[in-house]
């Protein structure tokens, strides 16, 4: 499989940076990128706009383990299902961490003669796919400057339903987030300065008008179905 690995430091200290220069200098497929300041979640769409391929992939920096043939897999649920525009692979859970994905009971599955199963309903970006063709309809990540931490991945779902396409999470195909206060224990600094970041109090007219159309088409859509009975 042709691929790239584009990993974006956010103005590391503490050696990370040469590992990764070490690491590229090895692999000729991995493509570092130093940033001289912490840009936080900006990140993500600064690297989807220098990545080339036809699925790109975004991982969080809390992804520890991945399965066996998950690009594969994910790319093969994107064959099945015509309208999928995100997908985000499924978490481990366990006493300490949810992973970020919400209880069960939220989504609504659908199974495909393939053995794939998805999971429609809140998707978040801990490791998310998105095709090159879809990137071109919906466009860009969010990025917001001078914010680190923000949701810019129910941003991008929003406006993946507002184009039409469907967001989900490819059941039983687990990485896992190590998201939560306690995996986060020794960078609690850190940790909390994003968390405040995340909490801060700043109007988002962006994230009011997505809403309001979101809201407009469904009403739209209820219109015209009052119309069809009719």
């Amino acid at each position: 499989m042709d691929k790239e690995i584009i990993i974006w430091d956010n103005g590391s200290t503490d050696g990370t940076r040469e590992f990764i220069k070490e690491l590229s200098e090895k692999h000729s497929f991995v493509f570092p990128v130093f940033s001289e300041k912490n840009v936080g979640v900006n990140a993500k769409g600064l690297g989807f706009e220098l990545a080339k391929g036809e699925h790109t992939v975004c991982l969080d920096d809390d992804i520890l383990e991945l399965p066996d043939k998950w690009v594969e897999k994910m790319i093969e649920a994107f064959t099945v299902e015509q309208k999928l525009g995100y997908l985000a692979l499924d978490v481990i859970k366990n006493e300490h961490t949810t992973g970020a994905k919400l209880s069960e009971q939220e989504y609504t599955e659908k199974k495909y003669s393939n053995g794939i199963t998805l999971q429609f309903g809140p998707v978040g970006g801990w490791c998310f796919m998105i095709p090159r063709s879809v990137y071109n309809i919906v466009g860009k990540l969010r990025q917001i400057k001078g914010k680190v931490f923000f949701g810019e991945d129910g941003d991008y779902n929003t406006r993946c339903r507002l184009k039409g396409f469907k967001s989900a999470i490819l059941k039983d195909v687990k990485c896992f987030h190590a998201t939560g206060p306690y995996y986060n224990e020794n960078y609690k600094f850190i940790f909390e300065n994003k968390m405040a970041d995340w909490n801060s109090t700043v109007i988002d007219t962006h994230f009011i008008k997505l809403k309001t159309n979101q809201l407009v088409n469904k009403i739209k859509k209820i219109s015209g179905n009052k119309k069809s009975e009719d």
